[in-house]
């Protein structure tokens, strides 16, 4: 029997514990979270570049909306301050109208002509009105009836007054007097003599 020449001293209760999170773990668990940290960054940056985006847009939208209700109240401006142009516009509109219908009553301007009524007219040309129109005349012996319309109330007895010293008016007493105004109309009037048997009483 051979004598023992070594000992065994070694046992596994002697190493040091095994580490159960080693350094390679460790560099993974490292760079998984950077890049996780990295992507995290990534994504409220371009949260971030959205949202300034949306800001942009937002504040040109408000600029185009401002500059658009400003046009809008500068067009309802200028609308309210043309409702007396409209108005001129329109009463122009009707003037011509009725110096169309006027034209209509040449016909009968020549039979009063032919008739031997050029005083009469040569008289009415002198005491024309801008703001009075006559469309209608008519003439039987000495009764004279004149239809016509006004721009104004007030032009219509001073034009009266005016056509009393006309041949042959001189001295001719007119009865009635009639004026109403139709609906978006100028003021329409009816000047008529008075009859001989009036005139006598």
């Amino acid at each position: 029997m051979n004598p023992k020449l070594r000992v065994n001293l070694y046992t596994a209760s002697l190493l040091p514990p095994r580490l159960r999170l080693s350094f390679m773990r460790l560099l993974q668990l490292g760079f998984g979270l950077l890049v996780f940290l990295l992507a995290a960054n990534l994504l409220a940056y371009l949260h971030l570049g959205s949202l300034e985006t949306d800001k942009h847009q937002l504040l040109s939208d408000k600029a185009a909306f401002d500059q658009e209700k400003a046009q809008l109240e500068q067009a309802i401006a200028k609308r309210s301050a043309s409702q007396a142009l409209v108005q001129q516009v329109d009463l122009l509109s009707q003037q011509v109208e009725l110096k169309r219908l006027l034209l209509g009553e040449l016909s009968h301007v020549e039979t009063l002509t032919s008739k031997g009524y050029s005083p009469l007219l040569t008289g009415l040309a002198r005491v024309t009105d801008d703001q009075l129109w006559l469309s209608r005349i008519q003439v039987q012996e000495d009764q004279f009836v004149f239809e016509g319309y006004s721009a104004a109330p007030n032009a219509v007895p001073l034009w009266l007054a005016r056509l009393q010293g006309v041949e042959p008016l001189k001295g001719q007493a007119f009865s009635t007097l009639t004026m109403n105004r139709g609906d978006k109309q100028p003021l329409g009037f009816v000047l008529r003599s008075k009859r001989d048997e009036e005139q006598a009483k």
